[in-house]
């Protein structure tokens, strides 16, 4: 008796663990199952999310999109953006200790950590020391930024170097318009943006044709203003912010009173900042 009731006893313990065993396994499926279906319900939520943000940033939902919404919107909508550059000592970084201090640097920096989907943000620098409108022209840089294929175009007007060698206003309006004439037909989707270079110490000093640093940025933005062209105007902005921090032109350039030091990047790199988020 005592074996058939260890028997008895065994049996139950057998069928009460296969019953909890099943038990277990359809408590397991079915967290898995509710599992699966939150999951997707987080991804369906993030889709919407996602598709809600797209048509926010849409250009035609968004009229004043600024810069940053735009490179976002790119982001969002296709695989790559690229942010090409083109200019001349201020693009390349002239003066800063280096290319990190950079208001190119700084920016590229910036906009990747700004908003999501901008961590992958490309920028192609072609900056190049000393070069005037004809040298960017002239010397096919234009052609470099178009094989980027880039969706925005920061274009640094060299107009410090075009005073200094005393290339003719007309010569300088000519190259402007020849420039923007290539980038808009060789890249129609790409947004350009057009700045001025930084402010220097003598502004008012003449060149061989009795013109002045001043005589060129006005020149340049008569063209840029009759052809509303998207424009930044780095001076004016600079000079703003000296004013605000209570600071002068000399402790934001190098001991050649042309070229921004460290500090003259960054105040450079607010001001285009702000213009990016339409400030």
């Amino acid at each position: 008796m005592k074996k058939y009731g260890l028997l008895f006893i065994a049996g139950i313990c057998l069928v009460v663990l296969v019953f909890g065993h099943l038990q277990w396994k359809n408590m397991s499926k079915a967290a898995g199952i509710e599992g699966k279906k939150a999951e997707e319900r987080i991804k369906e939520k993030e889709k919407e999310e996602r598709e809600a943000l797209i048509q926010s940033l849409k250009p035609e939902n968004n009229k004043q999109q600024s810069l940053l919404d735009y490179l976002q919107y790119k982001s969002l909508t296709q695989d790559k953006v690229i942010v090409s550059l083109v200019g001349s000592n201020g693009t390349s970084g002239t003066g800063a200790s280096n290319s990190s201090n950079s208001w190119a640097g700084l920016l590229e920096k910036s906009l990747r950590s700004e908003r999501d989907g901008l961590e992958t943000l490309g920028f192609i620098n072609h900056g190049h020391d000393g070069y005037s409108t004809k040298d960017l022209f002239e010397g096919k840089k234009i052609e470099e930024v178009i094989n980027d294929n880039p969706d925005l175009v920061i274009f640094e007007n060299p107009l410090i170097n075009n005073h200094y060698q005393s290339i003719s206003l007309e010569k300088t309006e000519k190259d402007l318009k020849n420039i923007m004439s290539k980038l808009q037909k060789e890249l129609p989707n790409a947004k350009v943006l057009i700045i001025s270079p930084n402010p220097v110490a003598n502004s008012k000093t003449e060149n061989s044709l009795e013109l002045d640093y001043v005589d060129y940025i006005k020149a340049s933005e008569r063209v840029i203003k009759k052809n509303k062209w998207t424009y930044m105007n780095s001076i004016n902005g600079i000079e703003k912010k000296l004013k605000e921090e209570n600071m002068r032109l000399a402790d934001i350039l190098t001991n050649d009173n042309v070229h921004p030091n460290d500090q003259g990047h960054y105040i450079w790199f607010e001001v285009l900042y702000e213009f990016f988020n339409g400030e």
